[in-house]
């Protein structure tokens, strides 16, 4: 509590919503809490209704993983290896395919029943590793970093990670796979880690 993370992740998707129009990015968001996303009710880049369980969450899952299999078609039939590759390559703007983004709010109370753990498990990770080149990518946010919550599955396939302030060192170990986000100030304060390195951060 007080860390920031709700308003992070309502900066970011506000943020991309400013930049991108509905026809370059589709947002496809589940909130159980059924509180913090509310404010993308009604925006024209959501995609459906928002979810608020864990069948909503294996759905949007589902959804993610067919419009990729069908994105890659789409780029064999041009020779392209990418969303931007395929989009550039294409004559008509109206044809090109927007990004998708996938939220999963509250990771820890989609994921607190075991079967349903391990089905949404299995479709996080599928599309962790082959979903960015087509244009899809996640987002999974949680209040409880521990390693039951977020596997080494899940965490192993995510290119990048937000810490905000956290309880204890181990939870930074989780998220970073180091101490430090431990000693954050709250408010928004946080490391980002990339493929590039790790950096400190003031979010909104």
């Amino acid at each position: 509590t007080g860390s920031g993370k709700s308003v992070a992740l309502e900066a970011v998707l506000a943020g991309l919503c400013q930049r991108k129009s509905p026809a370059e990015l589709r947002l496809l968001l589940v909130d159980p809490k059924s509180t913090e996303l509310v404010d993308f009710e009604n925006d024209p880049h959501l995609l459906g209704d928002i979810g608020w369980q864990a069948d909503d969450a294996i759905e949007k899952l589902d959804d993610g993983l067919a419009e990729m299999d069908l994105r890659y078609e789409l780029f064999r039939g041009r020779r392209q290896r990418s969303l931007p590759a395929y989009n550039a390559s294409l004559p008509d703007a109206a044809e090109r395919l927007p990004w998708w983004l996938i939220v999963l709010d509250e990771y820890a109370d989609l994921t607190s029943d075991p079967d349903d753990r391990k089905q949404i498990e299995q479709r996080l990770k599928r599309l962790a590793q082959k979903g960015r080149a087509a244009g899809i990518h996640l987002i999974v946010a949680t209040q409880k970093p521990t390693a039951e919550v977020i596997s080494t599955v899940v965490r192993s396939n995510l290119p990048a990670q937000l810490a905000l302030r956290v309880k204890t060192a181990i939870d930074s170990r989780v998220i970073l796979d180091e101490s430090g986000a431990e000693a954050l100030a709250g408010m928004g304060d946080a490391f980002l880690k990339t493929a590039k390195g790790l950096y400190r951060v003031q979010c909104a």
